[in-house]
């Protein structure tokens, strides 16, 4: 199994009806699919984690970086695991408040990484960071 993760912008404005649509159809297919992950958005940002076997989330990348509604995309990271850090979420979902420091820092780091261009010696610690952040966001949603 790979956990891979990537960074795009939104090509255009996306409203909550946009985001939904995203989510529900991605949900679906991700459940027949067997990917789990976490997605996350801020300001025109998308910063995703997925999971499952490495054919299907490669296929899946490469589906989503021909989407019209991503540009700039780029994968950061990408690892083999036994164990699957997003079980319970065919997608799990974050919409990022940049009022929130914990928020803001995650952005932050997804806006340089799009800017800059992260180094494969920086993807492992900016995938710790989203996945730092993921747990904490996860845990909030299960208590």
């Amino acid at each position: 199994m790979i956990q891979l993760l990537y960074v795009s912008g939104a090509s255009r404005e996306m409203s909550e009806r946009d985001l939904d649509d995203i989510l529900h159809k991605s949900r679906a297919n991700n459940r027949r699919n067997d990917i789990t992950g976490m997605l996350m958005w801020a300001d025109g940002v998308f910063i995703q984690i997925l999971e499952g076997e490495a054919d299907r989330v490669r296929r899946l990348v490469s589906r989503i970086q021909g989407d019209p509604r991503h540009c700039y995309f780029m994968v950061m990271h990408e690892q083999t695991s036994d164990e699957r850090l997003f079980s319970d979420w065919s997608m799990g979902f974050k919409k990022l408040d940049p009022g929130r420091q914990a928020d803001s820092d995650v952005f932050a780091l997804s806006k340089a990484a799009l800017a800059e261009r992260v180094g494969d010696h920086d993807s492992g610690m900016f995938f710790d960071i989203v996945l730092a952040f993921s747990r904490d966001f996860l845990s909030e949603v299960h208590a």
